[in-house]
């Protein structure tokens, strides 16, 4: 979640201070008041130091889980050769499905998936909350990629999750959901 080599103690003096020196600047302009430009500069510094302080707060205790093992982020890294545009069922969303080449596809279904920026694409990495399957972000790491679509429909027991790791070929497709989802 942080960049290496950050800390609250350098966000602070390299964020926080300046913009709080330029606000109680730009506010002493306005005002002329040293005692409003003053207070306003010091909550909004207040407010920064806090919001930092949870921030790493929350890095560290993620930093804790990956240490000992209970991971709750899951990163599933795709290359995909060929991607569909499947039916969906009612007002669910967009469902695509990517094919890599060793026989495994990833189902993604939802409404989610409009507002990924640069998809879908040849490569990409979702991460989902392990405890739900719930994704997270998907960061696009390749170009982006032709969709196909196609007449087949999402199974009803699809539906369930947004997120579906699959055995599955092109050629097959319809059958594959089928086994899937039996």
């Amino acid at each position: 979640m942080a960049p290496s080599g950050s800390s609250p103690a350098r966000n602070i003096l390299t964020t926080t201070l300046p913009i709080s020196v330029v606000a109680f600047v730009v506010i002493y302009g306005v005002s002329r008041s040293v005692w409003i430009a003053g207070v306003i500069a010091a909550v909004l510094m207040v407010g920064s130091i806090v919001s930092n302080v949870r921030f790493f707060r929350r890095v560290a205790d993620r930093r804790i889980q990956q240490q000992s093992g209970t991971l709750a982020v899951e990163v599933i890294d795709v290359k995909a050769s060929r991607v569909f545009d499947i039916e969906p069922l009612g007002s669910h969303g967009p469902a695509l499905v990517f094919f890599a080449e060793d026989g495994k596809a990833l189902l993604l279904i939802g409404q989610w998936l409009l507002e990924q920026p640069s998809f879908p694409s040849t490569a990409f990495r979702l991460r989902r909350w392990v405890d739900t399957g719930q994704p997270i972000r998907i960061e696009a790491r390749g170009p982006a990629i032709e969709v196909d679509q196609s007449p087949i429909q999402v199974p009803d027991a699809a539906r369930v999750r947004d997120v579906w790791l699959i055995d599955a070929a092109p050629d097959t497709l319809e059958q594959d959901l089928q086994r899937a989802f039996r």
